[in-house]
């Protein structure tokens, strides 16, 4: 995970990081 935040922005980061989040609160 640490590659795909540093290829994508910042902004990029967030949305992956907050679909991660959701992801793990449905699981």
């Amino acid at each position: 995970m640490r590659f795909y935040s540093i290829k994508l922005p910042k902004f990029l980061s967030a949305i992956v990081r907050f679909f991660l989040r959701i992801f793990k609160r449905e699981k």
